[in-house]
């Protein structure tokens, strides 16, 4: 009987994953050799909060794929935030340098998915990226952009 109660209960309350459009997007203070960031520093400009990997080939292209479409964009008032969850600062370093990625835009979070924005940002498995109005609102939340989908069309 309990575990009847345990699996329906759960069904109409699932856990939910990911930050929904149109809310205030959570603090972020992140560290790199380049210096420090946080997102009240980039109020005014959007930003491209991406969520990565190495050893997770999707969203290791999309890292790619955002930060050349940035350097190419028109879009003059937007950042690349990049936190990726790799295993080791090592693995991270290699795959920024082997990508050809800026290293003031990467970011390294050591703690994984024991980390504070693990949780603050509610994420499954550490990959979704979202973007942010100038106003600090998530305007876009998506695991995977799709193909055809720019930056333009969604700024």
């Amino acid at each position: 009987m309990l575990a009847l109660v345990l699996l329906f209960s759960s069904a109409f309350n699932p856990v939910e994953t990911g930050l929904k459009e149109g809310k205030q997007a959570p603090m972020l203070k992140l560290k790199n050799s380049e210096g420090a960031v946080t997102l009240s520093e980039l109020k005014g400009r959007y930003v491209l909060l991406n969520f990565w990997a190495g050893y997770d080939a999707p969203s290791r292209m999309e890292n790619i794929r955002f930060a050349r479409e940035i350097d190419k964009s028109e879009i003059e008032n937007i950042s690349l935030v990049s936190v990726s969850f790799d295993t080791s600062r090592k693995v991270f370093e290699e795959t920024i340098k082997r990508d050809g990625l800026n290293i003031a835009t990467q970011f390294y979070d050591k703690d994984g998915s024991q980390s504070d924005i693990f949780d603050n940002y509610r994420l499954n498995k550490g990959f979704a990226s979202y973007l942010i109005s100038p106003e600090g609102v998530i305007t876009v939340s998506y695991t995977h952009l799709r193909a055809h989908e720019t930056l333009s069309d969604l700024v």
